[in-house]
């Protein structure tokens, strides 16, 4: 690992003796990356960016959506768009983590974008009668949303735990995780909505071939997992979090149910999904994305890359989390090697990965409201 981005400052006489001025030294960017790689700060003056994505059409245009404003904002190449591609009501306020995690979450992009221009969201919205998440559609007009169509509300949350990441599948179909909305006896109930991941079609309504006939079910017994992946062979990922220690990572499979609240880790009974990974202590799993671009060298393809979020309120590093993990899941159990490490003594969390149209890796920093981009320069 090397220090990345810390300029350093020359300083020069004039010929009459008098010093110039000093000029300041450039912003470091707080990664340490691998030898070869190179960091940098790509935007930043975002509020509170969670998910983050590029859509399928080739375009340099990364959506950013922005928690608790409700704003969906488009940076084209680095540079932020005025106008927000879309706002939805949050009605939260008062800032992340004091006030919940309630807000804009989740951000994917139709399959047939290109001639459609179908942007799925998820959001928790705080009402009189309590909190619930949505799913919805919006159309990318001319850089805007528009058609606001709700696929599915009234998802049961909390001041966290609620509706969280989705994510297309291979089949066409949309996959959305809900946290158990702090109630966690729910998650082992095919029949409600919390503790689940949900596969439905792009239109909202259930597939007839969900494991459950009738329900948007797909995979139960989790408790809050902020975020899903798909691997070039068809296979769905899922980040966990655990309620103080044993965060997991989980391949999702139809029908399956990965225990909790009835197990927490490593589990052998022959109900439960056991998971692929499990963090003895709170790293807080959160964005991934596989690598299928061709920026980084081939060694890297089809590797899962993985955000450890860490501590919410820690300062400066963190020995076990505050990172982007590489995991290899062609080993068992699977390997996990550092790729980029937070090194800096303020405040400020990874949180989620995008992969740019030219391979580069972004990353979101929900504290921070910067965006940065790994490239590989060697």
């Amino acid at each position: 690992m090397r220090r990345i981005g810390l300029a350093a400052c020359l300083l020069a006489a004039a010929c009459d003796g008098a010093a110039n001025p000093v000029a300041p030294p450039a912003p470091r960017v707080p990664l340490l990356v691998p030898d070869g790689f190179s960091a940098h700060l790509y935007a930043s003056g975002l509020e509170l960016p969670t998910s983050i994505a590029f859509p399928p059409d080739g375009s340099n245009r990364l959506f950013v959506n922005e928690l608790q404003s409700g704003r969906v904002r488009i940076l084209e190449n680095g540079a932020l768009r005025p106008e927000p591609f879309a706002s939805v009501p949050t009605n939260a306020v008062g800032g992340f983590p004091v006030s919940g995690e309630n807000g804009l979450l989740g951000i994917a992009f139709d399959p047939q974008y290109a001639s459609n221009g179908h942007v799925y969201i998820t959001y928790a919205t705080r009402t009189g009668a309590g909190t619930f998440g949505t799913v919805a559609r919006l159309t990318d007009v001319d850089n805007r949303g528009v058609d606001h169509t709700v696929l599915l509300d009234g998802i049961p949350a909390a001041p966290g735990h609620q509706v969280q990441s989705l994510a297309f599948g291979p089949d066409g179909k949309l996959y959305v995780s809900v946290g158990d909305a702090f109630t966690p006896d729910e998650a082992q109930k095919i029949d409600v909505l919390p503790g689940k991941v949900l596969r439905m079609n792009p239109d909202g309504s259930i597939p007839m071939d969900n494991p459950f006939p009738g329900s948007y079910t797909w995979a139960l017994g989790l408790r809050n997992s902020f975020d899903l992946a798909f691997d070039g062979t068809g296979a769905l990922y899922a980040a966990d979090n655990g309620p103080g220690s044993r965060d997991e990572l989980n391949r999702i499979v139809a029908g399956g149910n990965y225990a909790w609240p009835l197990a927490l880790g490593a589990t052998f009974a022959p109900e439960f999904v056991s998971p692929l990974v499990v963090w003895p202590e709170i790293v807080s799993p959160n964005g991934m994305a596989f690598y299928g671009g061709a920026q980084f060298p081939a060694g890297y393809r089809g590797k899962l890359f993985l955000v450890l979020f860490g501590d919410t309120f820690s300062r400066g590093p963190s020995a076990r989390a505050k990172r982007i993990l590489i995991v290899d899941l062609s080993s068992t159990p699977p390997a996990l090697e550092d790729f980029a490490v937070y090194d800096f003594t303020g405040i400020g969390n990874p949180l989620d990965l995008a992969v740019g149209p030219d391979g580069s890796l972004f990353l979101s920093d929900i504290f921070q409201g910067h965006i940065f981009r790994i490239r590989y320069t060697g």
